[in-house]
């Protein structure tokens, strides 16, 4: 699972994780990039930080891939034929200063290339039925779907 590396907290997800290990919806053998967060988790590993070739390393071994709304992990994992599911981080929940990664989500997820959960609920939902999530092989391009999401950085 990786948070990115933006100064906000995202416990809400990393709080999700050990409800779903504590109800055994979720293998404890979990590895988390933690980054500014402040919840310690009670049953998985976690470290804030990992460098690109860690990082790399860790995708590649995963079974599928749990994040934030972060492009570069994103499309990190869908180059390595990852499946991956987002939870955007919100404003409302003091995770990020907007909603840009909500915006961010839906441009890959109406590509069909990612699944996304919004809390909880969703999440559990996604992870119990990951065996069938079909999602799209994913086509590195510089056009379109990139260009979306750096106009709608700009704009910002």
């Amino acid at each position: 699972m990786v948070l990115g590396t933006q100064r906000f907290q995202f416990n809400r997800l990393l709080k999700a994780i050990d409800n779903l290990i504590e109800e055994g919806k979720l293998p404890s053998d979990v590895l988390v990039q933690s980054g500014y967060s402040e919840y310690k988790p009670r049953h998985y590993k976690h470290k804030p930080f990992f460098n690109q070739e860690e990082m790399n390393e860790h995708i590649g071994k995963s079974e599928f891939v749990l994040s934030h709304a972060g492009v570069g992990v994103i499309t990190s994992a869908l180059q390595m034929n990852k499946k991956v599911i987002v939870m955007p981080r919100r404003k409302d929940q003091g995770e990020h200063v907007d909603n840009h990664q909500l915006e961010i989500a839906k441009v890959f997820q109406d590509k069909g290339y990612i699944s996304v959960a919004q809390n909880e609920d969703e999440l559990s939902a996604l992870i119990s039925n990951l065996d069938q999530l079909d999602f799209k092989p994913y086509v590195k391009s510089n056009s379109q779907l990139l260009s979306s999401i750096k106009g709608y950085i700009n704009s910002l």
